[in-house]
């Protein structure tokens, strides 16, 4: 029968795992490393992975980061659930082809409707993009190829960038720092994986999806079936069983009963293990890549957290939940501002602002910024210290 596990150590296991009760030094554990540990970091906006790792490792983030994607073992890429991410170099290949699969379904029919292979017109804009290449050069390559046709009419509801999400569907490109630099916000560039590498292996499907499965249960597990699918981005049965099947698991039993699957080997953190304040960045991947996200925040908190245009709120954890949620400071304004969505002690609004900080300072900015404080959130009426 399966061990159960209980709420409180499901949440203390998975910030465990993601460096959020104890965080490495940089002489133990270098950014590449930590970004590898936790399943990559979220890097839609430019300066979100640079908090993310700033939470995670003690020490400044900013060279780190912006040396090794020059150096080339961090890359940043559209990968899991198809969104940009920094991951390492050497996790790139089956997190790129895994995501392939999921993007070429979804635009399969759209292409077909426009006459159009999304394989090979893929293929034929990585060897365009040999050398680094704007999405306005991608786009009117691939435009070039197929005169007469109208992408985005093939396309319902319509999209902006459509020749590019055709073009980029089957995966292969990584960008071209700056991209993915601190605050860089410019145009950026993409080149072919293969060229930027210099390998041009890619592996089977089934060999990505078991390799992006078992770096998401080292990261984030246990989890559920459904976690794992979410989190991965994988779709159907099928799949996501011939990749369990190539790991060796073991099952546990979550706080309602349901089964959980992690790695073998790997340990249950207790539930009553010390989880000091952290801040994380919007987008975090730690809030998106789960199905049930109980073991983390409640309904209501979450109902602040998350958006209804999709955007996923900064956010401040107390104690191992999310209890906030933040305003990161801005060039010209070194305010933090922050949002109580659960009552706090002085003792804890304390270990926030010092925490606030001590990001400052590992990303470089003034760490004398202001923290103002609003209470807008459920129950968030200030808590005696």
């Amino acid at each position: 029968m399966p061990v159960r596990v209980s709420r409180a150590e499901l949440g203390r296991t998975t910030l465990a795992r993601q460096h959020l009760l104890r965080r490495p030094p940089a002489a133990e554990r270098s950014a590449v490393e930590v970004v590898g540990d936790v399943g990559g970091l979220q890097a839609q906006h430019a300066d979100m992975p640079y908090l993310g790792l700033a939470a995670r490792r003690d020490g400044p983030v900013v060279d780190a980061v912006q040396d090794a994607l020059t150096a080339r073992s961090l890359v940043k890429a559209t990968v899991m659930r198809s969104t940009l991410h920094l991951l390492p170099a050497g996790h790139w290949p089956s997190a790129d082809v895994t995501s392939a699969e999921g993007r070429l379904a979804s635009w399969r029919p759209s292409a077909r409707r426009a006459g159009l292979d999304l394989t090979e017109l893929n293929a034929a804009v990585r060897e365009h993009c040999a050398r680094p290449r704007t999405v306005d050069e991608v786009e009117a390559f691939a435009a070039a190829l197929h005169p007469g046709v109208d992408a985005a009419a093939a396309i319902p509801g319509g999209v902006s960038r459509a020749w590019w999400r055709l073009a980029s569907a089957g995966g292969g490109l990584v960008h071209v720092p700056p991209s993915g630099f601190w605050r860089e916000h410019g145009e950026h560039r993409v080149v072919d994986g293969a060229a930027w590498f210099g390998a041009a292996d890619r592996p089977s499907p089934d060999e990505a999806r078991a390799g992006a499965v078992a770096r998401y249960l080292r990261a984030f597990g246990p989890a559920t079936r459904a976690d794992v699918a979410r989190g991965v981005g994988i779709r159907g049965k099928r799949p996501l069983a011939v990749a369990l099947d190539r790991l060796e698991l073991r099952t546990l039993a979550g706080p309602d009963g349901a089964d959980l699957l992690d790695l073998a080997g790997l340990d249950v953190v207790p539930g009553d293990t010390a989880a000091p304040v952290r801040l994380l960045p919007r987008w975090d991947q730690l809030l998106v890549a789960f199905d049930d996200r109980t073991r983390l925040l409640d309904a209501d908190v979450a109902a602040h957290v998350f958006r209804r245009n999709g955007d996923v709120l900064p956010t401040v954890w107390v104690d191992g939940r999310v209890v906030g949620t933040w305003s990161p400071a801005a060039p010209g304004d070194p305010v933090v501002q922050v949002t109580a969505l659960r009552p706090l002690t002085g003792d804890a609004r304390d270990a926030v602002e010092a925490e606030a900080r001590r990001v400052l300072a590992a990303t470089g900015q003034d760490a004398a910024a202001e923290v103002t404080w609003s209470d807008d959130g459920p129950g968030s009426v200030r808590a005696p210290r």
